[in-house]
């Protein structure tokens, strides 16, 4: 993930994580700007955790197959 890490970060969450926007406890967060991160086999459910951006379509779902 590339991206600038002032105003954005990446956080790996769970498909609940990802359908309702919010940051379980214990979920791995990203704010390198250049992250490179290992998928699991099936669905990888990432989104950004600043105010407004995982709601506004900043997330991503990856089936790693």
């Amino acid at each position: 993930f590339n991206y600038d890490a002032t105003i954005h970060n990446v956080v790996a969450v769970n498909r609940r994580g990802y359908t309702s926007c919010t940051t379980p406890a214990g979920a791995k967060v990203y704010n390198s700007g250049k992250d490179k991160i290992k998928l699991a086999k099936g669905l990888n459910f990432f989104m950004c955790s600043t105010a407004g951006h995982c709601k506004s379509g900043m997330k991503i779902a990856i089936n790693a197959v």
